[in-house]
């Protein structure tokens, strides 16, 4: 029994193959059954109105087709513009078709296991889909098509099964596509019965002439098996997928994006799955850097702007003789945007000069947010953070006419209407020149309620462009306002496209207007009319700014003044712990020294007095025999003379021994626990700490210092 499967779509269940050899030709007899209809195309789509005006003023159709255009099939292209226009993924769908993403651009790296379909006929394929759809023959090219689909298979599954045994890590940067190329089940005797019948050119071979009778049995023998082989070439989903997820990373890697750190807004913890993601591992400092914000996108570029200087400069280097064009345009590539919107922002308000880049800025995010959803890398050269948006609204008016004024307000108040009816709290709401096109102080008032609507209870972020005044001061009534202004160089009167955070801008109409060459008179007279008009509003936020900046001056000037006081006082604590240490070191090694002195005086003394009464024992008793032999008759004075040595010797020698503890001075009973003596040898008191009555010593306390003493060194 023959079996087949072969990358289809996922819009055919069940299809019969048939071939049939009646002579030396190109065609072959298919049929086939399909349950389900074709994919949508991108046109053809089921969103609100809101989200595909949305879509379209964002361009996204745009970055769909530039994103496709990666895709090596013309199915695969179809596929990819579908998948990325819906724009329907749920938070797990967003984070699986990531995954598939940095699985692919591993691939890439790898080398040897692009999914790049480039070299297939997929037109061929494609039509031998449908003809068996319908029943209709096949011809010998459409089958060397399946062929080479299946050839190609087969040498992508060895190739990562080569990478996998190589490196064993190549196997969880594969894993998101791994098992899914890995499940197909390549049947090599189908390809080489199809080579034996088929030659390179797509007619049959000569060798099958002579037994071509027999060959249309066999051929109907095989109708049923491949009837069977052929619904699994028509079911698989893994052409269009595979080529789907190709373009994405091919996509990434071209134009230097980074994989997203996308969570959800409730879930503060959720980044760590697109840190697994990655390859690009962030330290815990990296980590604590970026939760702070709710949107992180630094060194932003949008992409279509990209694609065009790229396109630009691949144009103009074919022709040689515009270096000097080619030079300017390396000079001067896109410029990036850095957005930093902190987690207590609902509502970024950005004000600046016209033509000073609100409008791309506004456009930038919208798509980055748009691209992290749909599995697309952002294109920024850096880490990036980005809540899962469940859908982006915006209302940016490109084209604008004064006498159509009044419908262009009216358009834009309706869109602003269905956007604050659809947005949820995760929603992205973008709205370019909130309150234009209106009475000045209407729009402004209007503009003010809406954006305050937004904050309280509508989407996630709001990010709103206005030159209206009013609209700046928000930030210092609301704290889930913040503002932001497009940079503009007022000596040359040019703008940056760089946005400066915190600061709320000017719209530096009259100088630009001057630049563009009004008259002198125009000019001077509109400076005469701005400024009392404007004066007030203007001077209130340059108040506020100024408020600003002293009062964190002086926020800083205090917190290092608390930091020099807790140095200091650090300091202090270390200094006075090295006095006491030096100290008590000091006493305790001079009272050592006395001790040691006393200790060998007493040793000396004893010593001294032992000798004495040695003597005095001695001397006595050399004194009684000489009385006794010879001088009898002085006996009875002699006697006398002992009488009064003896008891001087001995009072000598008690003295002595009297001087170390005299009767009066000697402790007659222990002294207790706690009880205050006095130290002959320090000639202070101490406390009592413990009493060994065995040793007749004690353990007391004099100031820092323990010491263990005898009895007889305490008096009372």
């Amino acid at each position: 029994m023959l079996s087949l499967a072969l990358w289809g779509n996922s819009y055919t269940s069940i299809a019969i193959v048939t071939f049939t050899t009646t002579r030396p030709s190109k065609r072959f007899t298919t049929q086939a059954f399909l349950n389900k209809p074709p994919p949508p195309l991108p046109n053809s789509t089921n969103h609100p109105s809101v989200i595909h005006d949305s879509l379209r003023v964002l361009e996204w159709d745009k970055v769909c087709d530039s994103v496709a255009s990666f895709a090596g099939t013309s199915l695969g292209q179809e596929a990819t513009k579908a998948q990325l226009w819906r724009l329907d993924q749920s938070y797990t769908e967003s984070l699986r078709l990531l995954e598939e993403t940095n699985a692919a651009v591993e691939m890439h790296k790898y080398g040897g296991c692009t999914m790049d379909f480039a070299g297939i006929d997929v037109a061929s394929v494609k039509s031998a889909i449908q003809y068996a759809r319908r029943g209709l023959p096949m011809d010998g090219n459409e089958a060397m098509a399946l062929v080479a689909l299946l050839q190609f298979a087969e040498s992508l599954q060895l190739n990562l099964k080569a990478a996998i045994k190589e490196d064993a890590d190549w196997l969880q940067h594969f894993l998101p596509l791994s098992e899914t190329i890995m499940e197909l089940v390549i049947n090599l005797s189908l390809v080489k019965f199809i080579q034996q019948l088929i030659d390179e050119d797509g007619c049959v071979r000569d060798s099958a002439s002579p037994t071509l009778r027999r060959s249309r049995e066999q051929v109907r023998l095989l109708e049923r098996k491949l009837f069977q082989l052929m619904e699994s070439l028509v079911r698989n989903e893994m052409k269009e997928t595979s080529s789907l997820i190709n373009a994405r990373a091919t996509y990434g890697l071209s134009f230097g994006g980074t994989c997203p750190y996308l969570f959800l807004p409730e879930d503060k913890d959720s980044c760590l799955t697109a840190e697994a993601l990655s390859g690009n591992k962030l330290s815990n400092a990296s980590h604590q850097t970026l939760r702070k914000w709710t949107l992180y996108i630094p060194k932003a570029n949008h992409p279509l702007l990209l694609q065009k200087h790229r396109q630009n400069l691949q144009k103009v280097a074919k022709d040689v003789a515009n270096a000097t064009a080619l030079a300017k345009l390396e000079q001067a590539p896109p410029v990036p945007v850095d957005i930093f919107v902190a987690q207590k922002t609902r509502v970024l308000v950005i004000t600046g000069p016209n033509t000073g880049g609100k409008t791309i800025c506004l456009k930038t995010v919208g798509l980055a947010a748009m691209m992290a959803k749909s599995g697309l890398y952002v294109l920024s050269a850096e880490p990036v953070r980005i809540p899962w948006f469940d859908s982006v609204f915006a209302d940016i008016g490109d084209e604008q006419s004064l006498s159509q004024s009044l419908s262009t307000f009216s358009g834009h108040l309706k869109q602003t209407s269905d956007i604050q009816s659809h947005s949820t709290s995760r929603s992205l709401v973008l709205l370019d020149e909130v309150g234009a096109g209106t009475n000045p102080l209407e729009g402004a008032a209007l503009g003010m309620s809406l954006l305050e609507s937004f904050a309280e209870s509508g989407a996630l972020l709001t990010i709103a462009t206005t030159h209206h005044g009013e609209l700046k001061t928000l930030k210092y009534s609301h704290d889930a306002f913040e503002n932001a202004c497009m940079e503009f160089d007022e000596v040359n009167l040019k703008p940056t496209y760089r946005i400066l955070w915190g600061v709320p801008g000017r719209s530096n109409a009259i100088n630009i207007a001057e630049r563009l060459g009004l008259p002198d008179i125009v000019i001077s007279t509109a400076r005469e009319l701005y400024g009392p008009a404007s004066a007030e509003i203007n001077e209130v936020i340059v108040d506020m700014e100024r408020f600003k900046q002293n009062f964190h001056e002086h926020i800083h000037e205090a917190k290092d003044y608390l930091k020099l006081s807790r140095d200091l006082h650090t300091i202090l604590l270390v200094t006075r712990r090295k006095l006491m240490e030096h100290g008590s070191n000091e006493r305790y090694r001079k009272m050592q020294e006395i001790f040691e002195v006393a200790a060998v005086a007493r040793s000396t003394l004893h010593k001294k007095v032992r000798q004495l009464r040695a003597n005095v024992t001695q001397t006595s008793r050399r004194t009684t025999e000489v009385n006794h032999q010879y001088l009898p008759a002085l006996s009875r004075q002699q006697t006398t003379v002992d009488k009064r040595e003896i008891p001087v010797a001995t009072k000598t020698a008690n003295t002595f021994d009297n001087n170390r503890q005299s009767p009066s001075e000697k402790r007659t009973k222990l002294p207790k626990v706690g009880e205050m003596v006095h130290v002959s040898s320090l000639n202070n008191k101490a406390m009592v700490l413990k009493v060994e009555p065995s040793k007749e010593e004690v353990v007391v306390q004099a100031g820092n210092m323990k010491l263990k003493l005898k009895l007889v060194d305490l008096v009372t």
